[in-house]
């Protein structure tokens, strides 16, 4: 596992130390989340813009998301 340096100004991190916090967990699921995010706003921008006439059945939508959020769990989680 690599090890990395993270800055959190003083008053943050001595609010995190008090609460207890597990940084590097802390720190991991937000880079997940992070590249996560990345991944979906990538995806959404190659979705084509459908014109207001155009319509798609609703069970072929839930499929899409359903394909999106599958490949977003094993590529970040």
């Amino acid at each position: 596992m690599a090890r990395l340096n993270v800055y959190l100004p003083d008053e943050l991190a001595a609010e995190a130390k008090e609460a207890g916090l597990n940084l590097s967990a802390v720190t991991q699921e937000a880079v997940r989340l992070c590249l996560a995010q990345r991944s979906t706003d990538a995806w959404l921008a190659t979705v084509t813009t459908l014109s207001s006439v155009t319509r798609v059945p609703h069970a072929r939508g839930m499929d899409a998301l359903d394909a999106a959020r599958e490949e977003a769990s094993t590529h970040h989680g």
